[in-house]
């Protein structure tokens, strides 16, 4: 090697950064395609005062809590939609988001926790004019998201593991002996 040759060693630690970099971004994105497919949202309405109940909204991924909101003071569910109005939105789009109907529940200080499913409407209402202290509902998902979502969590793990192994810890390139 010439002493007037550039040295590879900053070279091939940049190139290992930015291959780790790129490969994270990737298993982020299966990662969050896991997260999105194997949520099971749940919703539990208690009572706290004749007509005045708390609500509490969670997210679950294989039986572990990642997301909570309460809201107190809740007196009513109403059914909602997702429609907004923006110019840039087709009028397919906005037809579309005019359909996708959901349950919103507002409390005293107008914050909101939606409940996908408008059927659940009833069960809500006949819980708020009974006398039952709780109600707990739940939307699992179905089997085949599971099982994609926990294939998407392998497989964004073991591209973060395999990016960290080939880009930093090589296999030595030994020479064979000559037979």
């Amino acid at each position: 090697m010439s002493i007037y040759a550039p040295d590879p060693r900053p070279a091939k630690l940049r190139g290992a950064i930015l291959a780790v970099l790129f490969l994270t971004v990737i298993a982020i994105g299966f990662l969050g395609t896991a997260l999105a497919l194997g949520t099971e949202p749940r919703l539990v309405l208690e009572r706290n005062e004749p007509g005045i109940f708390r609500c509490t909204g969670t997210s679950y991924f294989a039986g572990y809590r990642y997301f909570t909101k309460t809201i107190d003071g809740v007196t009513s569910v109403a059914v909602g939609s997702a429609a907004r109005d923006w110019r840039s939105d087709s009028l397919k789009e906005r037809e579309w988001r005019r359909s996708q109907k959901h349950l919103d529940l507002y409390g005293a200080d107008r914050s909101r926790i939606g409940w996908a499913h408008e059927d659940d409407q009833r069960q809500i209402e006949d819980f708020m004019r009974g006398d039952a202290l709780r109600l707990a509902l739940a939307d699992p998902p179905p089997l085949w998201r599971i099982s994609i979502a926990w294939f998407c969590a392998g497989f964004g793990a073991l591209v973060f593991i395999g990016a960290i192994q080939s880009n930093f810890f090589p296999k030595a390139n030994t020479p064979r002996p000559l037979s």
